[in-house]
């Protein structure tokens, strides 16, 4: 295994047609560039020496940077393209989830931790909603994990529809996300609870038949309750979570 990861560590990054293009064109303006400070730099020379035979001079000086520009510039900048790439794919690897696109867990919570930092400096109120799909496992054994894997892409892109710039949205477990609401109540955070539940009760996912019913468990706090700690803002979400998950089986008994 271990073997396997320093192999991985070792091989070259690939290269691709952007990369490609990029570094034909920073080599083609550097070579500009330096064709021109060369013949600029001649020019001078030959002036203040009084150089008759200018005009070798000129050329040579032209010359020297076609010659060793384009062969020593074109790859370098090739390996740094290809070496930037890579590197905005781990960092983007590093902050997103593989299946949404949204924040993972450990981005989001860095990114709340702010945020109450924020909030208790400059006086304002975060709440946040717990969302967790309701039997995501028997949603998966019955229609099969690639058509589950679906349905959490549509929910993920529909609840991202809905919410304002500012709000952030993660996933932080399997079936359970995370989002977050600055500026926002705990009244008006209950309020967007409702209407995101109304929104997913009219969910329809490609692939999936439209009979799909699926309900999601709503937990809702508010740093008016539990101040701007991080702990205890997950705790009474969770809690109420709890909660929602409770009034959901005894509807589903009574039924």
């Amino acid at each position: 295994m271990a073997s396997a990861h320093s192999d991985h560590l070792d091989s070259p990054t690939p290269v691709g047609a952007g990369d490609r293009f990029y570094a034909l064109r920073m080599t083609a303006l550097i070579t500009f560039c330096g064709l021109l400070l060369s013949s600029l730099i001649t020019s001078i020379g030959v002036l203040l020496t009084g150089e008759r035979d200018w005009l070798s001079a000129i050329c040579l000086a032209l010359l020297i940077p076609l010659l060793l520009l384009p062969p020593l510039g074109y790859p370098l900048l090739l390996r740094l393209s290809s070496l930037r790439r890579e590197n905005r794919a781990l960092r983007q690897q590093v902050r997103e989830d593989h299946l949404t696109g949204l924040f993972n867990r450990p981005h989001l919570l860095g990114m709340l931790e702010r945020e109450l930092s924020l909030s208790q400096r400059h006086d304002y109120v975060v709440s946040v909603l717990l969302l967790d799909v309701a039997d995501f496992t028997d949603l998966a054994d019955r229609h099969g994990r690639r058509a589950a894997d679906r349905l959490l892409r549509v929910f993920a892109d529909r609840i991202r529809d809905k919410i304002r710039e500012s709000d952030l949205f993660g996933r932080i477990d399997g079936a359970q996300f995370l989002l977050v609401l600055p500026h926002t109540s705990q009244h008006d955070a209950l309020h967007m609870a409702e209407g995101l539940r109304a929104l997913v009760t009219s969910m329809q996912v490609p692939g999936i038949e439209d009979s799909l019913q699926f309900e999601i468990r709503l937990g809702v706090a508010s740093t008016e309750n539990t101040g701007p700690n991080l702990n205890a803002l997950l705790n009474e979400a969770d809690y109420t979570l709890y909660q929602s998950r409770n009034d959901l089986r005894q509807r589903a008994d009574q039924n």
